[in-house]
C-alpha cells in the first residue's frame, strides 16, 4: 500500500490513548495534519530544510524525470515516499514511474485514460481546481482515485470565507482525503479551521513559497490540540444536503403511518 496513504490513515486515527491504567505510549504523538512538499526543480533546490521539517512525502513534475521514468530525487529525502505530476499520462510513462518505486501519481481530469487509474501499491491522486461545475461536483465520489489534492482557490492573500466555501464544496462532494495547496503561512487557529472542515493535509509549492513557510507550518501543525478520532480511510461518502433530506423523508412518513395505526380503537 502507499505509504502516503498509510501516513493518512495514521493521522485520521490520531494518537492511540491509554486505556484503564496501561501507560502510555512511548512513540511521538501523530500529528494533526499531512505536510507535503510540491518540488518543480529538485536541482535547485535545498532539501535539508524539508528534511528537517519532516515532510511526509513529496511531488515532483513531470519535467525532473528521466525518460526510464528515474528521478533526481535530493538524497536528503529519499527515504520519503515521492510521487509524480503527470501530464499527458501515456502507459509506457506511467508504468516506468510504479517501477522506479514512486509511490503516488498525480493526475489532473482532462486527458487522463482511466485505464492508468488502476487500483495497487501506487496510489491515485487527483489535482482538481475549485470552480468545478456542478456536474463533475456530483461525479467526483465515483472516480477512481485514492485522495484529491485541491489547487488554492482564489483569492491571494490569507485565508478568508470565500477560501472555506470553496473547500467546502470539494470537501462535500468526495469521501476521499482531501489535501490543499497553500505556499503561505497559516497560523495555528487557521490550521484548526482547516482540519475542523475536513482538510487532511497541506501541499506546499517550495518555488512559491518563502524558505520560513515549511518549518513553521511543521512547528504549528505538531502543536495543534487533538481531534477526535475519526477511525480509518473515510467509508461514508458525504452526502449533498438535498439527497439527505430526500433519504430522510420516507422513514418520518413511516413513523407518522405507526402512530395513525397506534391510535385507532
Amino acid at each position: 500500500m502507499s505509504k502516503l496513504l498509510d501516513r493518512l490513515d495514521s493521522i485520521a486515527r490520531g494518537t492511540p490513548k491509554a486505556i484503564g491504567f496501561a501507560p502510555t505510549t512511548s512513540g511521538e504523538p501523530v500529528p494533526q495534519l499531512a505536510l507535503v512538499a510540491w518540488i518543480a526543480d529538485p536541482a535547485k533546490l535545498d532539501a535539508a530544510p524539508l528534511a528537517e521539517a519532516s515532510v511526509d512525502g513529496y511531488v515532483l513534475h513531470e519535467g525532473a524525470m528521466g525518460k526510464d521514468g528515474s528521478a533526481q530525487r535530493p538524497d536528503a529525502l529519499k527515504e520519503l515516499p515521492y510521487g509524480v505530476m503527470v501530464e499527458g499520462p501515456d502507459p509506457e510513462k506511467v508504468e516506468g514511474y510504479r517501477k522506479q518505486g514512486a509511490d503516488f501519481l498525480v493526475f489532473d481530469i482532462a486527458n487522463t485514460p482511466i485505464d492508468l487509474l488502476e487500483e495497487g501499491d501506487c496510489a491515485r491522486i487527483l489535482r482538481v481546481t475549485a470552480d468545478l461545475e456542478e456536474a463533475q461536483l456530483r461525479g467526483l465520489e465515483d472516480l477512481p482515485v485514492d485522495l484529491v489534492i485541491l489547487q488554492r482557490p482564489a483569492p491571494e492573500g490569507p485565508l478568508t470565507l470565500t477560501h472555506m466555501l470553496a473547500i467546502s464544496g470539494i470537501r462535500t462532494a468526495t469521501s476521499r482525503y482531501l489535501l490543499l495547496e497553500w505556499s503561505a503561512d497559516l497560523t495555528s487557529r487557521e490550521l484548526v479551521l482547516l482540519r475542523d472542515a475536513g482538510i487532511d493535509g497541506i501541499v506546499v509549492n517550495i518555488t512559491e513559497a518563502q524558505p520560513s513557510v515549511m518549518p513553521g507550518l511543521r512547528e504549528r501543525i505538531s502543536t495543534l490540540p487533538q481531534r477526535k478520532p475519526r477511525g480509518e480511510q473515510r467509508s461514508i461518502a458525504l452526502l449533498p444536503r438535498d439527497v439527505g433530506h430526500v433519504a430522510a423523508a420516507p422513514q418520518r412518513q413511516d413513523e407518522e403511518e405507526d402512530e395513525e395505526e397506534w391510535d385507532e380503537p
